[in-house]
């Protein structure tokens, strides 16, 4: 198995969401193309996903997606709508899919979130990839503030025919949006009760499903940071995850030899966790989270370290194949409805 690869062309974005784990800044970073065509042709990727800000604000972001595609690696963006609207169709067709960021079910909260029309853009965009054949689901940031209207999402994804991606929040600038141990929980059920189909790589998720089962129900263990995918940053810094904020090594550095890509993140399992029956699958939780909770305590979301009562979750009839690049990488689920 090859590397999913994250790629943040910039960190130039048409939006300053509170809750942007990269924040662009006033001087965006854009990424050295020739360092990153330099850098894949000497790893075993099997997917590149184009995110961080918004990719057409890059000037080579058509040129990136047009060599990509000819060296036949499925390529997915992830956007609040404009990278989608910068494509024309034939462009947009050579996508594998695309993760539409949408925080909100209802229009105006969306737009206050975000930016005026933010919602009607990302309607627009789902309407035009399901008329162009491409395959389009909703990336959801899991926060306290939108945890309460999960039901509401997963219905307007059903509505629309997409899928729904939640992430929970990282708290890299804040806590304040982070959500609580119950409304996590909670969220996760609602989209795995509603979904028909479902896949999850988030430790904490898997540990608490097999628990339920008695099984594993999808592959991997511990996150799959570092191990099954790889974040570089508009800069040029390799990264484990996404929400890793500090880079060991660079493209640079590890194309001229002598550097080691950073592996696995998760910097120890916290001793709480040695003897939990399924720390072979959840492996001390997510590390990005851990990394701003405490590394040296449990995921935040653990229910081993909340008196080992397994949470009330609907088991999901599993989702496999590669239907979206971005059940990969990341600590992520991905719910299909009907």
């Amino acid at each position: 198995m090859g590397i999913a690869l994250g790629v943040g062309l910039t960190s130039a974005c048409s939006f300053n969401c509170r809750h942007c784990y990269s924040g662009g800044g006033a001087d965006p970073v854009e990424m050295d193309t020739d360092l990153l065509f330099q850098f894949i042709s000497r790893l075993d990727v099997d997917s590149v996903n184009l995110g961080t800000g918004e990719s057409h604000l890059h000037p080579e972001y058509h040129s990136v997606i047009e060599d990509l595609c000819s060296m036949g690696i499925p390529v997915a963006i992830t956007t609040a709508g404009p990278s989608v609207e910068a494509l024309s169709d034939k462009e947009l067709r050579k996508l594998h899919d695309v993760d539409f960021s949408l925080d909100f079910p209802v229009g105006e909260l969306h737009d206050d979130w975000r930016a005026p029309g933010a919602f009607d853009m990302v309607i627009r965009g789902i309407e035009r990839c399901r008329a162009t054949g491409v395959t389009a689901s909703v990336a959801m940031c899991l926060m306290a503030q939108n945890a309460p209207f999960m039901e509401d999402m997963c219905l307007l994804c059903r509505d629309l025919g997409v899928a729904l991606r939640i992430n929970a929040y990282k708290p890299v600038h804040s806590l304040e949006y982070m959500p609580d141990y119950d409304a996590f929980w909670k969220a996760v059920d609602d989209l795995f009760r509603l979904s028909v189909r479902a896949v999850s790589s988030e430790p904490v998720v898997n540990a608490a499903l097999a628990e339920i089962t008695g099984k594993r129900l999808f592959p991997g263990s511990g996150s799959p940071c570092g191990s099954r995918s790889l974040r570089l940053r508009p800069g040029g810094g390799i990264l484990p995850c996404v929400y890793w904020n500090e880079s060991s090594v660079t493209m640079k550095e590890w194309i001229a030899g002598g550097a080691v890509l950073p592996g696995d993140p998760h910097c120890g399992v916290p001793g709480f966790c040695e003897d939990c029956p399924v720390l072979h699958i959840c492996r001390g939780g997510c590390a990005g989270r851990r990394l701003y909770t405490g590394l040296d305590l449990p995921d935040a979301y653990c229910f081993h370290a909340r008196g080992r009562r397994v949470p009330e979750l609907t088991v999901p009839e599993p989702l496999m194949g590669d239907g979206y690049v971005h059940a990969s990488y990341l600590c992520t689920m991905i719910g299909e409805f009907r």
